[in-house]
């Protein structure tokens, strides 16, 4: 018997069929090893899914299977699923004598906290907040383990294992309260925290009102006054910009490391005007072209470290005593801090002689009680650095240096300083 004649193995690499099925073996082959990939990796836990149907609902769909209607015909019809409906109806059949069977779910059987107890740590993660010691997320969790443990409740072997409760937890808590969100909080100092109070600020209203009973004048907002520095650099925050996915780096220019710094003073009146700036230069002398582009009657000053010191208070008490009028016939209240600048013995003359009375605020409370701060300084800030992000945009390859802060200063305090933010500012720290 012979052997029969095989084709040369050459000959079927070269075969159209041959090529095709080694092709769709490949593909194959590629997909199961990006399936084995798939599975080794890491899967992302997704949210479980709960029962959203009534009893009324499923009671309808049993009565249509009851009435001729196939299962999947009836979830269909009362828009439910086909195995939820499915496992509900052989509950029924395969129980006929039990009564008042169940139609929905039972979520409360394996809720580990009564709902007093879950408003009790509501109460308490609030009062921490209120107290400046606010819980995250992990502090939460194990807080809620160690009071199921104080309260003998059972827990899961997770939780025992953890020393705190699970995640899934703590998303349907907060699922159930919806008055308490995940905040990002303000760093507050514990000198602020603590020195804002209530008998400070009892105090400082007190003296406030023994002013305006003692000038009534002051009373209608057209003579108060408010004065604070703010830090303004050279160097630019970048806004937020539109580029490509993928770049885990995504970079913009700006005008140096850390820049060199400049003080701007502002002075504001509850009636909404805004008084020329002051601006301090980091420079041992101050040159007149240093003012360019900055509003009319900018005050320019100089120190070599570009801070506002007791030396260079007096010529800002003059700057404020122009510029307002103020004199003994027509005076004026000047709300300002209780920094070491604004001690000097020149100043308090000058302020005495001019008919203008000094009422400083409250230590470590300008968060809250003084209006450049509550309601000014921020806008300005925010619109100072656009200004100086749209200037790099404009002259590309140069730095900005302190000769281009003033028309920088002068633009953003035009923008910010406006007689709506300068009343709403004083308004909402209750001298208005």
């Amino acid at each position: 018997m012979g052997i029969p004649n095989t084709p040369d193995l050459k000959q079927m690499l070269e075969d159209e069929s041959f090529s095709d099925l080694e092709t769709e073996r490949n593909m194959i082959r590629e997909e199961a090893r990006n399936n084995i990939q798939e599975f080794d990796m890491a899967r992302t836990k997704t949210d479980r899914k709960v029962g959203s149907h009534s009893s009324e609902q499923m009671q309808a769909a049993l009565d249509l299977i009851e009435k001729g209607k196939s299962i999947r015909e009836a979830a269909k019809l009362k828009k439910l699923s086909f195995t939820t409906l499915y496992r509900y109806y052989k509950k029924i059949k395969n129980n006929p004598e039990q009564a008042n069977i169940r139609l929905v779910p039972n979520y409360e059987i394996n809720k580990v906290f009564t709902d007093a107890q879950e408003q009790t740590l509501i109460a308490y993660l609030k009062e921490s907040a209120y107290l400046f010691y606010g819980l995250s997320n992990i502090d939460c969790r194990k807080l809620a383990y160690e009071t199921a443990l104080i309260n003998k409740i059972k827990v899961p072997e997770s939780w025992t294992k953890n020393q705190m409760t699970g995640i899934d937890w703590l998303k349907g808590f907060r699922a159930r309260h919806r008055d308490v969100s995940l905040r990002i909080p303000e760093s507050c100092s514990l000198a602020r925290a603590t020195g804002f109070n209530k008998f400070n600020v009892d105090l400082y209203f007190n003296n406030l009102e023994r002013v305006l009973i003692r000038h009534p004048q002051f009373s209608n907002g057209t003579r108060i006054f408010n004065l604070d520095e703010t830090a303004t650099t050279t160097v630019q925050k970048p806004l937020k910009i539109l580029a490509p996915k993928g770049i885990r780096c995504i970079s913009k220019v700006t005008s140096g490391e850390r820049g060199t710094l400049s003080t701007t003073c502002a002075i504001t009146c509850a009636s909404g005007i805004a008084l020329p700036p002051v601006i301090v230069f980091p420079r041992k002398n101050f040159k007149n072209h240093m003012l360019h582009g900055t509003p009319p009657g900018t005050l320019g000053l100089a120190t070599p470290s570009g801070w506002m010191n007791s030396e260079l208070f007096p010529e800002v008490m003059r700057h404020f005593i122009q510029h307002s009028c103020s004199s003994k016939e027509n005076p004026s209240l000047l709300l300002l801090g209780n920094h070491e600048s604004h001690l000097s013995i020149e100043y308090l003359e000058l302020a005495k002689t001019n008919g203008v009375t000094m009422l400083t605020l409250p230590p470590h409370s300008s968060h809250k009680t003084q209006p450049l701060d509550v309601g000014l300084f921020k806008p300005f800030k925010s619109i100072y650095n656009a200004c100086m992000d749209s200037w790099m945009m404009r002259h590309p390859g140069q730095p900005v240096t302190i000769y281009d802060v003033g028309a920088l200063v002068g633009e953003a305090y035009q923008k910010s300083m406006t007689p709506t933010s300068i009343t709403n500012a004083f308004k909402k720290t209750g001298i208005q």
